[in-house]
Parts: structure tokens; sequence; C-alpha cells
């Protein structure tokens, strides 16, 4: 049985504000309505670590899931990320943070209203990161719910990262208590009126900074990023193909045409730079460079 499942298998430890315990979380003791009680299952010691808050809508495109999760891996080398339990942008930072463990997920209502479709993933968190909430195990998430836990997430972090937002993300509202509250905003650019973007190419208008890569996010927060292992090297064809994804998305027929590598090669060729996390499938016959 899951560690998450069932009141009497939860082993959370308690945290009180009037404790003045070493471990609440300095960034919410400043707030006009600060968590007075926090049920806590994990690592405690993360929230005493320099803090991002990595977040995204559900209809985060799948291109901008796996870069946001490779910019989250890197920057767990000098900063713990803190983030939702939902699908979308809040499992590609929980993926990329998972590696160093360096991960808090802020639940929105008590443990008994976990999303049943990220268990496992959230088991993992549990097990070697941080999973918190103000609720009591059986609060259920009400209509106020997620805006309040925006909030905590927006003033637990030093900035936030926004993967992917519509006009209406509930990312946004977190993006809109972080300005609020003078932080660093983060975003992924998107095409021209793409509507899974249209947030986060709003924010960076507002004055958010853009950003492609890790080192965008280092740079604001002024933290060193420490250098991870480089891919193992690539054969002639995967480099000649990975060039060409650089470009931009393209088709599999027209890949084997600029690459003169027939089709039924190409694939696996493309199946072994996803495996190195350098390209990505987007469906129907289409891929990317990540």
């Amino acid at each position: 049985m899951s560690i998450l499942e069932g009141k009497e298998n939860l082993k959370a430890s308690v945290v009180e504000i009037s404790d003045c315990s070493p471990v609440y979380p300095n960034e919410w003791k400043g707030l006009a309505s600060p968590p007075k009680k926090l049920y806590a299952l994990g690592d405690l010691s993360l929230l005493g670590m320099r803090k991002l808050t990595v977040v995204g809508s559900r209809r985060t495109p799948v291109t901008a899931l796996k870069l946001g999760t490779e910019i989250v891996q890197e920057l767990t080398s000098s900063i713990a990320i803190v983030t939702g339990a939902a699908d979308g942008g809040d499992s590609a930072a929980i993926e990329g943070a998972l590696e160093k463990g360096r991960v808090i997920c802020l639940l929105a209502g008590g443990f008994s209203a976990l999303p049943q479709g990220n268990l496992a993933l959230l088991e993992r968190v549990a097990k070697r990161g941080l999973i918190l909430s103000e609720c009591e195990f059986d609060e259920p998430i009400r209509v106020y719910s997620y805006e309040r836990r925006n909030e905590l997430l927006a003033a637990l972090g030093e900035g936030t990262f926004v993967l992917g937002a519509g006009e209406k993300s509930g990312a946004l509202i977190t993006a809109k208590y972080a300005q609020k509250l003078g932080k660093l905003i983060f975003a992924l650019p998107y095409p021209p009126n793409s509507a899974v973007g249209a947030g986060c190419n709003r924010l960076i208008k507002d004055g958010g900074r853009l950003v492609e890569n890790a080192q965008d996010i280092a740079l604001g927060l002024g933290i060193t990023l420490t250098k991870r292992e480089k891919n193992a090297e690539l054969s002639a064809d995967e480099e000649k193909l990975y060039e060409i994804l650089r470009e931009g998305e393209a088709h599999a027929t027209e890949l084997s045409q600029k690459t003169g590598i027939p089709v039924f090669k190409l694939r696996a060729i493309v199946s072994s730079l996803e495996m190195k996390g350098l390209a990505v499938a987007l469906g129907g016959n289409r891929y990317t460079a990540i």
C-alpha cells in the first residue's frame, strides 16, 4: 500500500508557527495570513534552502514540458524547486527536481485530496523530497483553495518560473502574487497567437525574463550552476539529424530529405536522440530538438 493512502499510514510531521520552529519557512512569516500549522511528509531541511517556484498549466505543450524538466534538472544543483501536485507544468518540475530530491510540493487541500493520477510521482516526492499542506488530512479542495495555494507558492520561492500559461491559467495567479511581492518572473517564450502560451508572452512583455535555458534563470537569481556530465557522444547520423532538428520542428519525410537518411532508419535515430534528452516527438511523425 502507498504511504500516501490512508490517514493511518501517513506519518506526517506537524510544524506550527507558534513553535518558532527553525524549519517553518521565513518566507511565509511576513504574509498577512501565514499558515498556522503545516503537515509535512519528507525532508524538512529543504525549507531552509534557496527556492524557486515553478508552475505551468495542464495544457502546457510537450516540448515546453521537456525543456522545463531539463532546465529544472540543471537548476537543482544550486536551488530547491517549489511546485504543486497537478499534471502538466507541476509534474514536469517534479520530474526535473527528483534526481537530487530537491523538490517541495505544496497541496491545495489535505493529503486525502491528492490527485490520484499523480500518486506514483508524489510517492517518489514523499521519499526523496517534501510534500506540504496547511490543511488537515480530510480537508477537501474548495473553490478558493487553489488561489490560496498559489499565493503560498509565490511567497515561498525567490522567483516564479512559468512553463506554460494561457490567458486565464492558474499559473498566472501565482505569477501575479509573485509580482506583488516584488519577486522575479521568468517565462518560456511562445510563438505569436499561441493560445497555450499567451500568458507567458504577456508576462515577458510586462517585464518578466525570457528563458531559453537554465543559465537565464541562474543569472537572474545570482546562482552558479554545477556543470552536468554531457550526453554520450553522438554518431555521425545523430549529429546530422540533431543539427536539422535545431532549426525547428519537421516531419520525418522532410528530415529524411534533408539528411539523406531513409525514413525507416530515421525513426531509430530520433528515438536515440530522445533517450539522450535531445529531441522529442510531437505526434504525426513530427519531431523537434530540445
